[in-house]
């Protein structure tokens, strides 16, 4: 058993655990929520970030590669045969327009040559080109029933869909029209599936209906304008025997006068009253103005009544004047005398006589501009409707003969336009019969010897790198995704945080005997299963731990995780072993009140423990219990207490200050970080925490929120331990593979 006497020896340098730990790693000084997720990667290490990727998700690449190539290969037997045949056209220009008449001097433009190749691959595709092929050949059949529930369960065609299809344009899904660079031909092209010889006849019929859609194009053209021109001589010539006899008429109406000659003195005379009526006109807007002006505003009268009679018109202005005098007279004679002074009724008196002159000439102008104006309005009025009568006896004169040179003149030009196109009308028949061809069959299309699609030479390669392609995107999103570690090199790249060892998956390790100097042999529940990988990784943490310890005293550890079940127990368990092993007297506690798990490991029982030391009912030196392994002792949890927090809170830190004397090192398996409140309050009282993950399993989420919780309460992180990591992600191990296969080697060969 543990020795009471507090002088036992401890480790040299230790500090009292009831004193706040010092900073030791970056991690308490990093300023920043852990919780938010990942940090920047450095730009230049994309590459090997983007290689650890792939490596790490190889095999579902692979094995996704794989898939698709044997998709594609399947396919490949699997798709029907797909047979192209192409016709060749070439598009032929008019050397000249005609042979006769202008029509012959006419060269077609140089530059419309890819509108016109353009034109006839949009016709290639009309309904009037296509609908014969596909009839002859039965490329659409309008009695298929329509509807997917009707084409698959069975039912009665839909009379009315067949109807509509039969109405509706006809497109063929296997033609493709194209246009060689720099050449007048045509290439007619058909995709048929499983039929070669049926792609030949479909593109040969495409040309062939094209060729004859442009001719009959054409000569319809030329029936419909030929039609139309003499329905418009017809008209032409009916309406020259209309005007010849309207012409006639007016010459038996005029036998008399000469219907060419015009009047002068007439015209003279409309032009005199045209003259003197709009100077009238000007006369009346200008004295209107001016009485406006007089009855609005008085000095503005009188100014335009100046003007207009050249005179100076001074009678208003002058009672102006003498009506402002008047006025500071009377305010002068205001500010002097009162009311019943002589000199103030003297003005008064003049100011009354100022105004009254102002009334008197202001009505008189006022009389006068409005005289005037009348007299201007009468004088127009006059004008106006002696021009009025006049050019109603000058228009009576003309009227006749405006109308007999109008029909003469019009009778003139229906004649030539008749003879001009009777004229062109005979030349547009003879060159019709010159006319050259258009379009011109160059080489018919041939049934193909092979098929266009599947082609396996072309097909898999790209069916590979569309797989690559796809694969590393997949993989690249699925660790987008994953917000877990799967080993130390993301935690220490995403989080900035040391990774103070890693810890292999000893489920998957193969027994190869037992190391009885380790207590947990036969204890363990997985003692088959651990080797000496697991146990060198231990050591690897133990020495971690020691180079710590050499800056900053380390006499108490706390080993907690962000959730349960990522083997902190176990990882606790194991290093107190290790540290045990190298010399030290190390006590392992318990500190997990809710869900105990120390005791299971070292098989023992649980009745007393933490818990009754807390509750003060049992002293700690009371409760250790030595194990198996030299200078190990374990201060189990005790019964479960509901109160387990009240419980830490209160008395944990003078209980680790009692046993922290006694020991070189105290290891504390404290509850996971998330979700328990009594972990935070050890973390302030220890020297050092330790973190363990589960890789491919604890979230950054997890991780930087417990991170940011320790931080809270300024602990003293010393890093982190990531458990379960898989072989191939660990380092210097395959060493001992070889040395393993070497001495099965030597011991097969004795």
């Amino acid at each position: 058993m543990l020795d009471r006497s507090p002088e036992v020896p401890r480790i040299a340098g230790a500090q009292s655990p009831a004193r706040s730990a010092p900073p030791g790693l970056p991690v308490s000084q990093h300023i920043g929520p852990y919780a938010a997720g990942m940090v920047p990667a450095d730009t230049n290490a994309l590459l090997g970030q983007l290689g650890k990727i792939l490596y790490k998700h190889r095999w579902k690449l692979i094995h996704f590669v794989v898939i698709a190539m044997l998709l594609a290969l399947a396919l490949q037997f699997a798709f029907p045969r797909l047979y192209s045949a192409t016709a060749v056209l070439r598009l032929d220009r008019h050397s000249t327009g005609g042979a006769v008449g202008q029509e012959a001097s006419q060269v077609s433009a140089i530059n419309d040559m890819d509108e016109i190749i353009t034109t006839d691959m949009e016709i290639a595709q009309t309904d009037p080109v296509l609908r014969p092929v596909a009839e002859k050949y039965h490329l659409i059949d309008y009695d298929k029933p329509s509807g997917f529930w009707v084409r698959w369960f069975g039912g009665k065609p839909d009379v009315s869909a067949a109807q509509r299809a039969k109405a509706s344009p006809v497109a063929l899904k296997g033609l493709n029209l194209s246009r060689p660079a720099g050449t007048y031909l045509v290439r007619v092209t058909y995709r048929a599936w499983r039929n070669p010889q049926l792609a030949a006849d479909v593109a040969n019929g495409v040309a062939e209906s094209l060729i004859r859609q442009v001719q009959e194009s054409l000569d319809q053209s030329y029936n419909n304008l030929s039609s139309a021109i003499r329905r418009d001589m017809e008209q032409l010539r009916s309406k020259m025997d209309i005007s010849q006899q309207r012409l006639t008429q007016y010459e038996k109406e005029l036998n008399t006068v000469d219907p060419e000659q015009h009047s002068t003195v007439l015209t003279t005379r409309l032009t005199q009253l045209l003259t003197e009526y709009t100077a009238a006109q000007a006369d009346r807007l200008h004295k209107q103005a001016i009485f406006e002006g007089i009855s609005k505003s008085p000095t503005l009268a009188e100014a335009q009544a100046m003007e207009a009679g050249g005179q100076r018109l001074s009678l208003l202005d002058d009672s102006l004047g003498r009506l402002a005098i008047a006025r500071q007279q009377f305010a002068a004679a205001q500010s002097h005398y009162g009311e019943n002074h002589p000199e103030f009724r003297k003005a008064q008196q003049q100011l009354e006589e100022a105004e009254a002159q102002v009334d008197s000439a202001r009505l008189a102008t006022n009389d006068r501009a409005a005289a005037e104006y009348r007299q201007a309005l009468g004088r127009e009025l006059l004008l106006k409707r002696q021009f009025e009568a006049t050019k109603a006896e000058v228009d009576g004169l003309k009227s006749h003969a405006l109308e007999y040179s109008q029909l003469k003149t019009e009778a003139e030009n229906d004649r030539r336009l008749y003879s001009d196109l009777e004229a062109r009308t005979r030349e547009a028949d003879v060159n019709r019969q010159f006319r050259d061809a258009t379009i011109q069959f160059v080489a018919p299309a041939l049934p193909p010897a092979q098929a266009i699609f599947p082609r396996l030479i072309i097909n898999l390669p790209i069916a590979l790198v569309l797989a690559l392609v796809l694969g590393v995107l997949g993989v690249i999103a699925a660790d987008a995704l994953d917000t877990t570690f799967s080993d130390a090199g993301e935690v220490s790249a995403r989080m900035r945080l040391e990774v103070m060892g890693t810890l292999p998956n000893a489920r998957r390790l193969g027994v190869k005997g037992e190391d009885q100097a380790n207590p947990l042999q036969g204890v363990l529940g997985r003692s088959a299963e651990m080797s000496m990988r697991y146990e060198e990784a231990i050591r690897m943490l133990r020495s971690a731990l020691t180079l710590v310890s050499a800056n900053h005293a380390l006499g108490t550890l706390l080993i907690t995780s962000p959730g349960s079940g990522e083997g902190k127990s176990t990882t606790a368990a194991h290093l107190g072993v290790a540290c045990a092993q190298a010399g030290r007297k190390v006590l392992l506690i318990d500190a997990d009140l809710r869900r105990p798990e120390l005791h299971k490991k070292f098989d023992i029982a649980r009745k007393i423990g933490l818990a009754d030391v807390l509750a003060h009912r049992i002293l700690p030196v009371d409760v250790i219990v030595e194990v198996d392994t030299p200078g190990l002792f374990l201060m189990p949890a005790g019964p479960p207490m509901l109160n387990a927090a009240d419980l830490i809170s209160l008395g944990f830190a003078s209980v680790l200050n009692q046993v922290s004397r006694n020991f070189d090192l105290v290891i504390v398996d404290a509850p996971p970080m998330l979700g328990v409140s009594e972990t935070q309050e050890i973390a302030t009282i220890v020297d050092g925490v330790l973190v363990v993950t589960k890789a491919d399993s604890t979230s950054a989420k997890a991780l930087g929120e417990t991170l940011d919780a320790l931080s809270r309460s300024r602990a003293n992180v010393l890093g982190v331990v990531m458990n379960q990591v898989k072989l191939s992600s660990l380092k210097g191990f395959g060493y001992y593979n070889r040395q393993q296969q070497e001495d099965e080697k030597a011991g097969a060969q004795s």
